[in-house]
């Protein structure tokens, strides 16, 4: 794998990391408006909340390095969002849930991650989608500007 799409890749799974950090961040800020903390301590709940997004982005990085042997722009796919899913899910519902019990598990509870987890995935999916086709359009902008400088030039 050459070290610049690696290095894309992490930056693209940084990026993930931020924004759906700072997503979840507000939609957990709006349902804590009255002053009562659905989760308690605001500032031990934010640094569960990075490590929770960090092992989402890790956990992507990974199941995407391995599912997808290293190319990058590989179409959406169901498979494809059904693993990103999966990959949130673990991190939202193994430490959200068992390790820092934010909500139960075994209960109507885990209703709220859940909806929270995928509209979450969704936003940051459809923030890249947007980027991606904004930057395309960038591109061909560039590559058609050079073409006419170069005929132009003849």
């Amino acid at each position: 794998m050459k070290k610049s799409t690696l290095f894309n890749r992490m930056r693209n799974y940084g990026i993930s990391f931020c924004a759906s950090y700072t997503l979840v961040s507000v939609v957990l800020s709006v349902l804590n408006n009255t002053g009562d903390q659905i989760m308690g301590n605001i500032w031990i709940v934010n640094i569960q909340l990075a490590l929770v997004c960090l092992a989402i982005a890790v956990l992507m990085f990974v199941s995407d390095t391995l599912m997808n042997h290293g190319e990058e722009n590989v179409p959406l796919s169901p498979l494809g969002i059904a693993m990103d899913l999966l990959d949130v899910a673990v991190p939202v519902l193994g430490l959200g849930g068992f390790v820092f019990h934010w909500f139960n598990v075994f209960s109507y509870q885990i209703l709220y991650p859940v909806v929270i987890m995928i509209a979450a995935y969704f936003v940051v999916l459809l923030l890249f989608i947007i980027n991606n086709k904004h930057t395309e359009k960038q591109l061909n902008q560039k590559i058609q500007e050079r073409k006419e400088m170069m005929q132009h030039d003849k």
